[in-house]
């Protein structure tokens, strides 16, 4: 892989690998693979970040599979109903996987092949000179890549899919938003690369600049700090505000140990004015803040060469369309600083949901509806508002109150649940619930909590439960999350 295939393409802790040890690994997994690999049907891959899911990713690709890629700290329920919805046929994870990745699997019939056993060792493929990717192996463009799951208003995990043609396109997306030096760039990503972000920032894209990146396993500030000052880390994949904030809780994130970096981006939740200010004083850098999502990334961004525009997330990226329409009135296009729906479209554009029955409404004439409530100013600058759904963002992932509504209302003696988004420094949001309990129940919290976490991923669980005796109302009769909000936030 790349034309320098000894430069180093990865370090996680103790262990490295060069840009053609990886490609050996890809094309080793690739050939056990191939076996497994039904025609028609993705490859699913659990794994947390490291080189045995870099080698996963491209050889399952290299196998003419479609990657979809779902997060090992899930549930058995959660993973049993990403893995159904993705028609998945095997799956790919590594030695040491959490119990419920292997009971969601059995309980499907899915076949399990695991990364870091004697026979599917990386350190065994790593010095197989004869293990070369061949040109018939390389995926044409059109081919399904990824399919990584987001959802909607209805709390539904949707499938994104992705062909090559347009995940290479976003690469040389994220390349334009932020770019870096070919063969002299040294990463360090914290996010998760079953996401987007993490995608890009830990994988592809330090890969297309035949970059070295630093893995970090799990977010602990210290040790990220020290990480990039020893290893002189130039491109910071950073991510949501809540990294940021959680690096500045760190003594070592100061000038001194973040010398070298010259990058941060920034993305997947908002940014306060006074977290932008807070590490410009703190490390001298500028947060660089974009907007995207699973189905296109970038959509907008705070390019170098312009100086950011305080509470924009900048300008369309190249070849990116951006308009605002009236939410009540789609054709009508709004003013500058009029508030409306942000509609997208670029070539980079998902095609489309994995269930078709998804894509109803989801795309107007081309253009993807975002669901968020923004305006453009006079020069193009956008600006998000608010979202149209009720989704919440905590710490860059997608949170639907519906799926912990519905989970928390099988929880004895809870008859009704509403859960609402609290704005919060480190995570942009924290998930907050009301429920409404049975005559005479006084609720357990602890037991609550232990069944939170069996059945909610960490982000997920909320961190609040307030009993009320009924959950406000609209005129309507829905529930009015305006209300809630107003109370959690006085709480």
């Amino acid at each position: 892989m790349t034309d320098a295939p000894d430069r180093t393409a990865i370090v996680c802790g103790n262990r490295t690998l060069t840009f053609a040890e990886l490609g050996r690994s890809a094309v080793g997994l690739a050939r056990r693979l191939s076996e497994s690999v039904v025609a028609g049907h993705p490859v699913a891959v659990v794994m947390p970040n490291g080189p045995e899911l870099s080698a996963a990713i491209f050889a399952a690709w290299l196998a003419g599979a479609q990657v979809a890629l779902m997060n090992p700290g899930f549930t058995g329920r959660e993973l049993r109903l990403l893995l159904e919805r993705s028609g998945a046929s095997v799956v790919l994870t590594a030695a040491g996987a959490a119990d419920q990745v292997f009971a969601a699997a059995e309980s499907l019939g899915l076949e399990l092949v695991v990364v870091g056993t004697r026979e599917l060792d990386l350190e065994t493929w790593c010095g197989d000179e004869t293990l070369t990717i061949t040109d018939d192996q390389l995926p044409p463009p059109d081919r399904l890549a990824t399919m990584m799951f987001t959802g909607g208003t209805t709390g539904v995990p949707k499938g994104v899919d992705h062909t090559h043609r347009t995940l290479m396109l976003t690469v040389l997306g994220m390349e334009g938003c932020w770019p870096t030096r070919p063969g002299a760039e040294v990463w360090l990503n914290v996010a998760p690369s079953f996401h987007i972000w993490g995608l890009l920032m830990g994988i592809l894209n330090p890969v297309y600049g035949h970059a070295t990146v630093v893995i970090c396993q799990g977010f602990k500030p210290d040790a990220v700090a020290t990480a990039i000052r020893d290893h002189r880390v130039t491109v910071f994949g950073g991510g949501p505000a809540e990294i940021y904030a959680g690096l500045l809780s760190s003594e070592h994130a100061n000038r001194a140990n973040l010398s070298t970096v010259r990058v941060c981006p920034g993305g997947g939740s908002r940014f306060s004015a006074a977290l932008h200010d807070r590490w410009l004083h703190r490390t001298g850098v500028v947060i660089r803040e974009a907007y995207g999502m699973t189905e296109l990334a970038p959509i907008t961004c705070n390019r170098s060469d312009m100086s950011p525009r305080p509470g924009s997330v900048g300008l369309p990226a190249a070849g990116v369309e951006v308009r605002v329409v009236d939410p009540d009135n789609p054709h009508r296009l709004a003013n500058a600083r009029e508030a409306g729906e942000i509609q997208v479209r670029a070539p980079h554009m998902t095609i489309g949901y994995h269930d078709p029955a998804h894509n109803d409404g989801a795309f107007a004439d081309g253009w993807l509806n975002t669901g968020d409530i923004g305006y453009l100013d006079e020069d193009g600058f956008l600006f998000i508002v608010d979202r149209m759904k009720d989704m919440l963002i905590v710490g860059g992932f997608n949170v639907y109150p519906r799926e912990i509504d519905e989970t928390l209302c099988h929880f004895p003696g809870i008859l009704d649940a509403a859960t609402v988004g609290v704005a919060d420094e480190r995570r942009g949001e924290r998930p907050v619930s009301f429920v409404v309990v049975d005559a005479g129940v006084v609720l357990d919290r602890a037991e609550l909590a232990d069944y939170c976490t069996a059945n909610l991923a960490h982000y997920k669980q909320p961190r609040d439960v307030r009993v009320v005796g009924q959950l406000p109302k609209t005129a309507a009769n829905k529930i009015d999350r305006v209300a809630l909000r107003k109370m959690a936030a006085d709480m």
